[in-house]
């Protein structure tokens, strides 16, 4: 019942938890009340004169659970932080006027700055990140959650992309990268070039 517990309703647990509490806020377009994630887009193009490569949020799946707080520690050096789409502002239980917004990156195709950079909305799945944190405590359930962490968050992301896949308002507005953080050879994985390409069989 324990390994039940962890591997399956943990990571459907923090889907579901994501799914509503935010990517259903973020995401689509409620008319005239709230804009969705392409207007944001589209709007933060027209500021900045600038051409987000793919009109979607690509969300980071890390198997290993962590996400470092800049995703250009996670590219060696290939990305960097260039603006945030304009805030969505709700009030969510009790909380008055809580505000998302969501981080836009240029990436530098081999690393070169002398590249011309593409540009992505991307930000790694939060609820992982509190996951890694809670591993790192004494609690009575850290050694569990250890031992299945990469089942616990192969079945976040399973779950989460059934729920976007089933709601045509999400379904075309994210892109999840799930990857192990480390390649058969031990060496850490960069994740620009995940994301390069994914951009490249999107666009084709």
């Amino acid at each position: 019942m324990i390994i039940n517990f962890c591997s399956l309703d943990y990571g459907t647990g923090l889907a579901y938890s994501y799914y509503y509490g935010y990517l259903k806020v973020i995401l689509p377009s409620t008319g005239s009340l709230n804009k969705g994630l392409i207007e944001k887009i589209e709007n933060t193009e027209d500021i900045h004169n600038i051409n987000i490569t793919v009109h979607k949020l690509f969300i980071l799946i890390p198997s290993s659970s962590y996400i470092p707080p800049d995703l250009k520690e996670a590219s060696y050096q290939w990305m960097e932080s260039a603006m945030d789409l304009e805030d969505e502002v709700r009030n969510r239980a009790g909380v008055k006027r809580r505000s998302y917004h969501n981080s836009v990156y240029k990436i530098y195709p081999n690393g070169q700055r002398s590249n011309v950079p593409q540009y992505i909305v991307v930000e790694g799945a939060t609820p992982l990140l509190t996951f890694f944190e809670v591993q790192k405590h004494s609690h009575s359930e850290t050694n569990i959650y250890k031992k299945y962490c990469k089942e616990i968050v192969q079945k976040f992301y399973i779950k989460l992309q059934e729920l976007i896949d089933n709601d045509p308002e999400c379904a075309d507005l994210c892109e999840l990268i799930y990857y192990d953080d480390y390649d058969c050879n031990k060496t850490k994985i960069n994740i620009a070039k995940i994301l390069l390409e994914r951009l490249s069989k999107i666009k084709t």
